[in-house]
């Protein structure tokens, strides 16, 4: 599909499997991976899905055609073969959706991550990279992501490596493992980079959810120009 984002940008989207995440307990949290040694700082949704492994793809989107320039748009965990009817925000406790206040989304202010500055819910950026896992595996990834004994920084090693290119770029994810060995954690790039992103939960006509978004909002105001 292709979009216009203003005068100067097109966008030209295209979907990447990035392979299976395993929920133990369907408790969903959705960070910035480099932030996740602060374990405190996290609470898995209200809403929840049954426990599983499921698919993650990555819609990413070519700003103006370049291969290179490559935008993650959203990320999509794929519950069940079922199309969505409906949608819902992703809430923690605590969240009323009759709090939020109109107002436009931005992009770099992930300061007002959490009361409703932007029109929505949804969870901060500060290291251009979100992550999905189950709340059952929140204080091991804390742990391996955190200052290991020699000094360096886990999340460090892990999501960016020791290249001239972080790992986590473009369609390119970090998947790391639970200590079953099952894929615990996915971590992917955020759309313009730092920011406050929503997450949204999508329902079939049963009423059981189809579908999580993390939605990075490059979309957001985009018109589509490919329709016949």
């Amino acid at each position: 599909m292709r979009f216009r984002l203003d005068a100067d940008t097109t966008l030209t989207t295209a979907v990447h499997d990035q392979g299976d995440l395993h929920l133990p307990t369907g408790r969903l949290i959705a960070a910035d991976p480099t932030d996740l040694m602060f374990a405190e700082g996290f609470t898995p949704y209200v809403q929840t899905v049954p426990p599983g492994r499921y698919p993650l793809r990555l819609t990413v989107a070519h700003v103006n055609g370049n291969p290179d320039h490559v935008r993650v748009c959203a990320a999509v965990l794929a519950v069940q073969n079922a199309a969505v009817t409906d949608w819902e925000m992703a809430l923690v406790p605590g969240q009323d959706l009759r709090d939020l206040r109109s107002a436009e989304p931005a992009r770099d202010e992930a300061e007002e991550e959490d009361d409703g500055g932007f029109g929505f819910f949804g969870f901060g950026v500060d290291g251009g990279m979100g992550c999905l896992l189950d709340a059952e595996l929140l204080e091991h990834f804390a742990g391996i992501l955190d200052d290991q004994d020699d000094g360096t920084a886990g999340w460090e090693v892990l999501l960016c490596g020791d290249g001239p290119e972080i790992l986590v770029h473009g369609t390119d994810t970090v998947t790391l493992e639970a200590p079953d060995g099952s894929p615990g954690l996915i971590a992917f790039a955020s759309g313009w980079g730092d920011g406050a992103y929503p997450v949204w939960f999508g329902r079939g006509g049963d009423g059981k959810v189809a579908a999580v978004v993390v939605d990075f909002l490059v979309l957001h105001g985009a018109q589509r120009i490919d329709v016949e």
